[in-house]
């Protein structure tokens, strides 16, 4: 078989593939799986729908791709997730509010048809390694073991979310009347459910040792 005309090579295949996830990702968190279109994909990646096809193999493929990306993204920034229960957590809700367009990918995944369900690979190594820091936590004693760690990543995920991807309702529910007094009272509802979800002997510990952070 043939190399294709105009097939780029080496890193700036690299190069290209990444245009063409990005320009994906965009796509996808603007218009959703159905009202996504490869040819605006292809232009705002520089490159024609061929390649896309080459690559991704069509629409799933893509999809996929991005979120792929997306979690690969939040992996890489585990490595900058404070010690302390109550700064993780600040950490990761500060995050989601940094990154719309992330969130609205993921939002997009949940409204997509049963032919564009996957289960990304990187996403599940990024929740694995997210799993090992609350195990790590538990091991330290410095949230409450009789919980399961499954259970507790999963309230995690949501409530440093939950805000980011329905601003308004998060607004009324807290009664805030703008996005900085939801973040004021988010950070310290998650400050204080740090404190909860701590053993009593714990509460108000520095955190976890640099030794158990994961990198």
């Amino acid at each position: 078989m043939t190399s294709k005309r105009g097939r780029p090579k080496g890193a700036r295949e690299g190069a290209v593939r990444a245009r063409i996830v990005a320009a994906a990702a965009e796509e996808f968190a603007r218009a959703g799986y159905d009202g996504a279109r490869l040819e605006n994909v292809a232009r705002n990646a520089g490159c024609n729908r061929a390649m896309i096809y080459f690559y991704f193999d069509g629409k799933p493929g893509l999809f996929d791709a991005a979120l792929n990306e997306t979690a690969e993204h939040r992996r890489e920034q585990i490595g900058a997730q404070p010690r302390s229960l109550a700064e993780g957590l600040v950490y990761w809700f500060d995050r989601n509010r940094a990154e719309p367009q992330r969130i609205r990918l993921i939002m997009q995944e949940a409204l997509a048809p049963d032919a564009a369900q996957t289960r990304p690979e990187r996403r599940e190594v990024y929740l694995a390694e997210q799993l090992k820091v609350v195990e790590a936590f538990q091991a330290h004693g410095l949230l409450r073991s009789d919980l399961d760690p499954r259970h507790l990543l999963t309230m995690f995920l949501a409530i440093t979310s939950f805000p980011a991807c329905f601003p308004k309702i998060a607004s009324v529910a807290l009664g805030a009347p703008d996005e900085a007094a939801v973040v004021e009272e988010w950070t310290a509802c998650l400050q204080r459910l740090a404190e909860i979800l701590a053993p009593p002997d714990q509460r108000g510990a520095p955190g976890l040792p640099a030794k158990g952070r994961r990198r």
